[in-house]
């Protein structure tokens, strides 16, 4: 009795032994998996490393080139507002202007209607 219990019980290990055996392969897959990703990842690391790094190398030139795009658009601007003159009056009087120019031609519009209703 007690060989085939040990029989038993050896059998029963065998059996759980095997079962996990699916559970493993899955596991090494994933690990193998993982394993990839973090290989690749010092690549991707350095990459970005790199462009950045030539950004920033770059910056001192890009900015000089904005600065004296600025400058340039800086003094044609300041040239033409020195060609700039002065316009006489004030807006007020020139929306008084325009006030009694649409005055006048609603009077002459309703004139007109006036004389076509004869």
């Amino acid at each position: 009795m007690k060989e085939k219990l040990l029989a038993d019980e050896k059998h029963k290990n065998i059996g759980t032994l095997k079962s996990s055996g699916n559970a493993l392969k899955q596991k090494i897959s994933d690990l193998s998996a993982k394993q990839k990703a973090l290989l690749a990842e010092p690549k991707q690391v350095e990459d970005a490393l790199s462009q950045a790094q030539q950004y920033e190398s770059q910056l001192p030139k890009t900015i000089k080139h904005l600065e004296q795009e600025r400058n340039t658009h800086g003094r044609k601007a300041l040239q033409l507002k020195k060609k700039l003159k002065p316009i006489e009056g004030s807006a007020n009087e020139d929306v008084k202007e325009i006030e009694a120019a649409d005055q006048i031609r609603l009077r002459a519009i309703s004139a007109i209607q006036a004389l076509l209703s004869m």
